[in-house]
């Protein structure tokens, strides 16, 4: 049984854009050759990469959809590493659709991630009150908690607390 495949592959920088066709016929005759059923081939052409690879900085980008056994990808792929021209390939399964399924141009693992992405929305519990001032606690028993300083309760208390600014004390001169 076929599945539905697709391969973005890199094309070397130094082929010209006359001989681009050239490369993806052979990448194409691959998988015929495989038993396997080109679609569509997409060329997006030159582009820059994100990092250098083979000290190359760019390379052609070319998109394929085709169908093939999955047996028959891992011979694809170690047919594709030894090419002179692809230094770049990934090879991808595509989601089955399922019968019903949207079809209006996005693949259900792009709407599925940005599912995953979206939180879920749910409705706040009631805000309880803030208190301004803790309630005042007996201490059970004198502890090493004894020793240490009060935390204050308001803005104005935590300015006079705070440690003063090193460029502070320039400033008033």
């Amino acid at each position: 049984m076929q599945r539905d495949y697709e391969i973005l592959y890199i094309v070397r920088p130094d082929i010209e854009e006359a001989d681009l066709g050239d490369v993806t016929k052979k990448v194409e005759n691959l998988i015929e050759s495989l038993e396997g059923n080109i679609q569509r081939t997409n060329v997006w052409g030159k582009r820059r990469l994100a990092y250098e690879v083979d000290h190359l900085r760019e390379g052609h980008y070319v998109l394929t959809d085709f169908q093939i056994e999955p047996a028959r990808v891992p011979e694809m792929e170690s047919s594709l590493k030894i090419s002179d021209t692809v230094f770049r390939h990934l090879i991808v399964r595509k989601p089955v659709l399922k019968p019903g399924a949207a079809t209006n141009g996005e693949t259900p693992a792009a709407t599925s991630e940005l599912e995953a992405a979206e939180p879920e929305v749910t409705e706040p519990a009631a805000a309880e009150p803030e208190a301004t001032e803790p309630a005042a606690a007996e201490p059970e028993a004198a502890g090493p908690e004894a020793d240490l300083e009060p935390v204050p309760t308001t803005a104005a208390a935590a300015d006079a607390m705070a440690p003063a600014e090193p460029g502070a004390e320039e400033d008033e001169e």
